[in-house]
């Protein structure tokens, strides 16, 4: 049987490993921009702060921002 907790763990990680990474190489000024934007988009899609989504809205969000920078 293929273990699918851990292979979704596994990409949770990886994910969120990526998304750091991304944060992280940002200059200290779009850093602070991607926060509002993301606290923005929180509040615009779910109605609640970054720190009340749940991981699979935070991803979400995180999502939409990084399409923000790719522009």
């Amino acid at each position: 049987m293929f273990p699918i907790i851990g292979f979704a763990a596994a990409i949770a990680t990886a994910t969120g490993a990526y998304g750091l990474y991304w944060y992280h190489s940002l200059s200290k000024e779009e850093q602070e921009k991607a926060d509002r934007t993301a606290l923005g988009y929180a509040q615009e899609l779910y109605g609640k702060g970054l720190s009340e989504l749940t991981a699979r809205q935070l991803q979400h969000v995180h999502d939409l921002v990084k399409k923000d920078y790719e522009s």
